[in-house]
């Protein structure tokens, strides 16, 4: 196991067993002096950047990981949500639409992810252009993730209507 591996597995139990945001951040900036071109201590580094409320540095390791890997579609939907946090919702509906109309890996969860911005920026003609979109994929490929999300999204959109 390298160095990089053992500092990883010590991170990625701060972070999931022991919630401690801080260390996993220690630690991520340790591996990161190590081998600055791995992609796993950049990825931790900007979950727990978002975590602790610092999302535009969150944006800066989703960028370098981008710039690493430009086809690493999990940054780029983790950059089009902390967008979304920092309600620069044209840019991440850029993200999100970029994934799903190059039918990628992460197509569904940014299916949902517009979604749920279409929610908060009000805009119903977009949100029902978007569920049209999730029921035809939930229709053609059966996606078991859209199927599970889908009903709850639909109830918080409908809760919001009524108000």
């Amino acid at each position: 196991m390298s160095q990089i591996d053992k500092i990883m597995e010590e991170a990625e139990h701060s972070y999931f067993k022991e919630d401690n945001l801080e260390k996993v951040l220690e630690l991520t900036k340790k591996a990161m002096d190590i081998d600055p071109t791995d992609i796993r201590p950049i990825d931790l580094m900007g979950v727990a950047l978002f975590e602790t409320g610092h999302n535009d540095e969150s944006i800066i390791c989703y960028d370098k990981i981008i710039e690493l890997d430009p086809d690493n579609n999990d940054a780029k939907l983790k950059k089009g949500q902390v967008l979304t946090e920092l309600k620069k919702y044209s840019e991440a509906i850029s993200i999100f639409d970029e994934l799903i109309e190059n039918n990628t890996d992460r197509k569904d969860e940014a299916i949902i992810a517009k979604l749920t911005l279409n929610i908060e920026m009000e805009d119903e003609e977009s949100y029902q252009k978007t569920l049209k979109l999730c029921k035809k994929v939930i229709a053609e490929e059966d996606s078991k993730y859209l199927k599970d999300e889908i009903g709850f999204i639909e109830s918080i959109h409908s809760l919001l209507k009524n108000q």
